[in-house]
């Protein structure tokens, strides 16, 4: 049996406001020293990360106790893959960008129904940037709503990746004067390209979901196009909770893009 859409305007109102709270207690701990450490695989969890990991548990699975649930900082829930709807996040996306003072960190949720996007909710606390999406009806901005570029060639094209993905040699012809915007988080530079203010993004190595997902649905429902480096569409809440690759664009440009990268 589906869900009617009464019950995915709640789980919006409900998301938005996780993501509202979880940013102001974010906020809180700027400018004090933060507990660290490091993680099996090597990188950096701190005390913030599992804070508003740990808020976002209570208010989300505290109000949704059948949808399954996939976070960097919470222990794997292998419910999930049984579950139809699976709340996907990012307690920080950025932690290194959050404890350098950085302000292209984010808190990144997203709900995916049947592997799919389907709400979404991206927070940049430092610059005041509240992103949001629900499947079908548009992305926004702090309100208002946003498009993707109209960029239609790959010459002085913003591509958010560094000037050493743009100029490795396998490149063959070199590329055609894109031009290499710096964000050093994978949701941010998703947002940066729903917003129009960057033109594509890519990643040929394996992502996490949780780096993705949220970022994915503003891209689409901004009007770009998001897929693997192949073409093919991206589906979420999979086993390994990764995606092999991404690549997101203005529509005209995407196709450009795909080329290229295959």
């Amino acid at each position: 049996m589906g869900f009617d859409m009464n019950s995915l305007a709640q789980d919006f109102d409900l998301l938005r406001e996780a993501a509202r709270e979880a940013a102001s207690l974010a906020l809180s701990y700027q400018n004090r020293t933060v507990a660290r450490e490091r993680k099996p695989d090597g990188s950096v969890v701190t005390e913030v990360d599992k804070a508003v990991d740990s808020l976002l548990a209570a208010r989300l699975k505290g109000a949704r106790p059948d949808y399954g649930w996939l976070s960097e900082e919470s222990c794997e829930n292998e419910r999930r893959l049984t579950a139809r709807r699976v709340w996907i996040l990012d307690p920080i996306d950025g932690t290194r960008e959050f404890l350098h003072g950085g302000d292209s960190w984010t808190i990144a949720l997203c709900l995916a129904e049947d592997g799919v996007p389907v709400l979404s909710a991206v927070v940049n606390p430092v610059r005041g940037e509240f992103f949001e999406a629900r499947a079908g009806e548009g992305a926004f901005l702090n309100g208002k709503r946003i498009s993707a570029s109209a960029q239609q060639e790959l010459s002085g094209a913003r591509v958010v990746v560094s000037q050493e993905a743009l100029s490795k040699r396998k490149w063959q012809p070199p590329w055609p004067g894109a031009v290499p915007v710096a964000a050093n988080a994978s949701i941010y530079r998703l947002a940066l390209v729903a917003s129009g203010r960057a033109d594509a993004y890519f990643a040929l190595n394996p992502k996490w979901e949780w780096d993705i997902a949220a970022g994915a649905l503003l891209v689409s429902e901004a009007g770009g196009t998001v897929t693997g480096k192949s073409g093919a569409p991206l589906t979420f809440n999979s086993a390994e909770a990764k995606v092999a690759s991404v690549a997101a664009a203005a529509p005209a440009l995407h196709r450009l893009l795909i080329e290229r990268l295959r």
